[in-house]
């Protein structure tokens, strides 16, 4: 059994694992920076995707090719109406049309060409869009989460913080002041207990005879390893 001064050290190493446990958690607290990242990179790839241009050529060529039906209708309603008798005025309006015509014909030419492009790359489009808008939600719902359990964290560790000085003020001066400077070089953890009722709970090493030896006889016992003060019951397995 450890002694009294090693069993009220122990429960204030227990706050302190506990708060380490709080900060390491806020250190590594998911705030959805892959989606965010993830999300950059679904729209440089909307951005990027030849589908908006396609569509943006194929609405200004359909617009050209409305306008150029207008003029071939225009031309034509004149030039049959019968008020157009003039050979050479004839011929002027037919090349116009001709002209006209040609224009359409090289419109249809390339809306046809985009129109065959087309579906795959509106394919692609509308799944980077429905991928966009899923990971959006996801991250407003991450970042939801992480807010809620940032507060939990923020309500523990103060709870925590405050029951350590309290704690502090009943341990043994010395072995306190070994405590703290254990605690200093070793990620804030100055204890650890003995598992297997021969192994260090912190780094795994097999404790020698003479160690354990001196934690049943209620010793004050470091770990040859890490260093850091070993608790030690006659429970622990």
């Amino acid at each position: 059994m450890a002694s009294a001064d090693l069993r009220r050290l122990w429960k204030l190493h227990q706050i302190d694992v506990a708060i380490q446990g709080i900060r390491n958690r806020a250190t590594h607290l998911d705030v959805g920076k892959k989606t965010a990242a993830e999300i950059e990179s679904l729209t440089n790839q909307l951005a990027t995707n030849p589908y908006k241009l396609f569509h943006a050529e194929q609405l200004d060529l359909e617009l050209q090719q409305s306008s150029l039906d207008d003029k071939v209708r225009k031309f034509e309603s004149e030039l049959y109406s019968g008020k157009i008798v003039n050979p050479r005025e004839v011929d002027g309006y037919q090349k116009e049309l001709a002209i006209l015509k040609k224009q359409k014909g090289d419109i249809d030419e390339k809306l046809l060409e985009i129109w065959e492009q087309m579906p795959p790359l509106k394919e692609l489009a509308d799944k980077l869009d429905a991928t966009l808008a899923a990971k959006k939600k996801e991250l407003v719902e991450t970042q939801r989460k992480a807010q809620q359990v940032k507060a939990e964290l923020e309500a523990d560790f103060k709870k925590r913080s405050a029951e350590r000085p309290i704690l502090a003020k009943e341990q043994n001066p010395g072995l306190l002041a070994k405590y703290e400077a254990i605690r200093k070089t070793h990620d804030g953890i100055g204890m650890a207990e003995v598992v297997k009722k021969r192994q260090c709970g912190a780094c795994g090493t097999l404790l020698p005879e003479r160690t354990l030896q001196g934690c049943l006889d209620d010793r004050t016992m470091t770990c040859e390893t890490c260093h850091r003060i070993l608790y030690y019951t006659e429970g622990v397995v």
